[in-house]
């Protein structure tokens, strides 16, 4: 009997220590985050929120918000993060819509179509929105048809909530003619030209220093009336890779394996420095590359083009 209530005993402590436990690791156990800001989207719940801050989603957190309304729609924005937070003043904060502004980032070599899905996250605007107030937008470089392709200059935009899509849309192209005056490019269509190759060299390679290598093999194939031969540029009207299969059949403008030349508009929003890496093309008496496991191989004739992706493990 007595063992039996020493048992009893045992395991109420051992179910009291684990709900203490519990208790002060929800309540009061706090970590420390610097200068952290999380992104709130149309959509984005609690468990998102415990990932992106590292936490443990446990048996008190979905009790916690079980009964205090789990379901609640957060309100879109950015939450920083910068002291030390319990799980609970997290909880607080967010579910108090204490927000530091709308925090939009655009990647380099982002397509439009990826930065108005991001801004109708971010509920920045819809589509539909976005392209009346584009339609309403004097802009001094080309963009023939509403496209305003490659002119979503990339970077980390803060906006306040109550901002609208006009006020988002003209802060964003501003920021494009900010790093490329039109005073300062007065030939707008050899610019736009620019800007389309930029946009596929930023496709095709990851490190800064092949790109001006790069550019100039492009424009090099261009001089002759040689095909650029991208990728990239099919797999941007698709929207997903081209296969082999796609670059010989799809009889597209964007097509650069069947058609001559640049493709009708960029296909992506470069940066600033790979512009300038267009703008100061290395040319050389390369004519091929192609990269594989994050390194650029460069040949001057189509034989040994091949013959490196043998090597390299690229052509099977």
């Amino acid at each position: 009997m007595k063992n039996t209530l020493k048992i009893i005993y045992a395991i109420i402590f051992l179910i009291l220590f684990m709900c203490l436990s519990l208790f002060f690791n929800f309540f009061f156990a706090k970590r420390e985050y610097k200068n952290v800001n999380i992104n709130v989207k149309k959509g984005t719940n609690f468990v998102q929120i415990y990932k992106d801050l590292k936490l443990n989603y446990g048996i008190m957190d979905r009790i916690y918000l079980k009964l205090n309304g789990e379901n609640i729609k957060l309100k879109v924005g950015t939450y920083k993060f910068n002291g030390k937070f319990s799980k609970y003043e997290i909880i607080k904060k967010i579910k108090n819509s204490e927000t530091n502004g709308i925090r939009l980032t655009i990647p380099e070599g982002f397509t439009s179509k990826q930065v108005f899905a991001r801004m109708e996250a971010l509920e920045l605007g819809n589509t539909e929105e976005i392209n009346k107030v584009l339609s309403e937008v004097n802009f001094p470089y080309p963009h023939e048809n509403n496209n305003f392709e490659g002119y979503f200059y990339p970077e980390t935009y803060i906006f306040s909530e109550n901002v609208t899509t006009k006020q988002v849309i003209r802060t964003i192209l501003d920021e494009f003619l900010k790093k490329f005056p039109p005073e300062k490019y007065p030939d707008k269509k050899k610019f736009y030209d620019d800007l389309k190759l930029a946009s596929i060299v930023e496709a095709e390679v990851p490190d800064e220093a092949d790109k001006p290598k790069v550019a100039g093999i492009f424009l090099k194939r261009l001089e002759i009336g040689m095909k650029l031969e991208s990728d990239a540029t099919l797999k941007y009207e698709l929207g997903r890779q081209a296969t082999r299969n796609d670059l010989k059949s799809q009889n597209t403008a964007y097509n650069s394996y069947k058609v001559k030349g640049l493709p009708p508009t960029p296909i992506g929003n470069p940066p600033i420095e790979t512009v300038k890496a267009v703008l100061n093309a290395q040319k050389t008496d390369d004519l091929f590359f192609f990269t594989h496991k994050g390194k650029t191989y460069y040949s001057k004739t189509h034989e040994e083009h091949l013959k490196k992706r043998r090597e390299s493990g690229q052509l099977k």
